[in-house]
């Protein structure tokens, strides 16, 4: 979980301007625990957000800034941990990335 969480904290951090925002919250439920990583920055265009978890994507006006694989890697430690991974965008408003793993009492 170190590695999703620093894939998506660094992004967070990349894609806010100084001054900006990033915050790591965590809630627990009975069945499954929720972790998020918001930021206040540009936001992802809603054309783009289906495509950020695949393997080598990235915007253009980003390409130069990674490799395009940390998103994929988070997608798919969470899923084989039985999670699940999603993003919320809104231009100018900034990202949440949510992803939510089983709780232990949950698991068999």
């Amino acid at each position: 979980m170190f590695q999703v969480l620093d894939n998506l904290i660094s992004n967070a951090l990349k894609f806010t301007a100084a001054g900006g925002k990033v915050t790591v919250s965590v809630e627990g439920g009975d069945k499954s625990v929720t972790f998020c990583v918001s930021d206040t920055g540009e936001g992802i265009p809603p054309q783009n957000l289906e495509k950020i978890f695949d393997r080598f994507w990235q915007a253009e006006l980003t390409r130069r800034l990674g490799t395009g694989l940390g998103l994929s890697v988070a997608k798919a430690i969470i899923e084989q941990h039985k999670g699940r991974i999603w993003a919320e965008s809104e231009a100018g408003e900034g990202t949440r990335f949510y992803f939510t793993l089983p709780s232990i009492t949950a698991l068999p």
